[in-house]
C-alpha cells in the first residue's frame, strides 16, 4: 500500500541570485511558501551563481541583472552553456522595454520588474518551469509586434539597438557616473577594454568625443530612471 506521500512530485530546485541580502530573503520566503519549490541556494554574485548551479543542479535560476563579478546578461549566457535545460527568470529593477529582449536573446525564459507583486513572481516562475516565456502584457505585445512586423528594409533603428550587450552595459554605467576603472571592476574586464567599448559606442552613436557620449549617457539614464 502506498504511503500518503508516495505520489507527491519532487520539489523544484531553485537558485536565487541577487547582491542584496534583503531581496534574497524576500524571494526565499515567497518561494518557500509554495510546497513544490525548494530554494537550494541563495548567492550574491555571478561567479557564486555558476558554482551554485554546478553544485546544486537546480531546475530554475531567478536572477537580477546587476551583479558583482560579471554582468547578469553574461551570467545568463554562462548558465545556458553550462546547462541548456536550465530555466532562467530575470527579476530586475531595470526597465523591461530596454532589457527584456536582450535577456531573452541571452537565454532567459522570462523577465519581470522588481516592483511587481508576489503573485506575478509566482506566476512567472510557474510559466517558465512549464516551458513558456513570461513577460508583462505590454512587453509581450511589443515583442510580438517586433517579430510579426519586422522593420521594413531601409527603416531606421534606434541607435542604442546597434550596441552589443556589453557596449550597452558600458554606456549605462557611464550614464550612472562610473569611471572607466569602476566599470572595469564591475564587469571584470580591463580599463583598456572599457576604452575600446567606449570608442565603439562613440562610433555607433555618432559622437566625436568621449565627453559628448558620456553626457548623452547621463541624460539617457536620467530619462529612464
Amino acid at each position: 500500500m502506498n504511503s500518503p506521500d508516495s505520489n507527491q512530485q519532487p520539489q523544484v530546485r531553485i537558485v536565487l541570485v541577487d547582491d542584496h541580502p534583503v531581496v534574497l530573503e524576500g524571494y526565499r520566503t515567497l518561494l518557500s511558501g509554495q510546497a513544490q519549490f525548494l530554494v537550494c541556494a541563495t548567492v550574491g554574485s555571478a561567479p557564486a551563481a555558476v558554482a551554485a548551479v554546478e553544485r546544486e543542479r537546480p531546475q530554475l535560476v531567478l536572477t537580477d541583472l546587476t551583479l558583482p563579478g560579471r554582468s547578469g546578461l553574461d551570467l545568463i549566457k554562462d548558465l545556458v552553456a553550462l546547462d541548456p535545460a536550465l530555466k532562467i527568470l530575470v527579476v530586475s529593477m531595470h526597465d523591461e522595454t530596454l532589457w527584456a529582449e536582450r535577456a531573452l536573446k541571452a537565454g532567459a525564459r522570462g523577465y519581470v520588474m522588481k516592483d511587481c507583486d508576489s503573485n506575478t513572481v509566482i506566476a512567472a516562475v510557474r510559466t517558465v518551469l512549464a516551458g513558456g516565456i513570461y513577460l508583462s502584457a505590454a512587453m509581450s505585445s511589443r515583442v510580438l509586434v517586433a517579430f510579426a512586423a519586422a522593420r521594413p528594409r531601409g527603416s531606421s533603428v534606434s541607435p542604442l539597438e546597434t550596441l552589443s550587450d556589453r557596449e550597452f552595459e558600458v554606456f549605462r554605467w557611464f550614464g550612472e557616473g562610473r569611471t572607466a576603472k569602476e566599470i572595469a571592476a564591475q564587469l571584470s574586464i580591463s580599463p583598456k577594454t572599457v576604452a575600446v567599448h567606449r570608442d565603439h559606442i562613440k562610433d555607433k552613436l555618432g559622437f566625436v568625443t568621449s565627453a559628448e557620449m558620456i553626457r548623452e549617457a547621463v541624460r539617457w539614464v536620467a530619462a529612464h530612471a
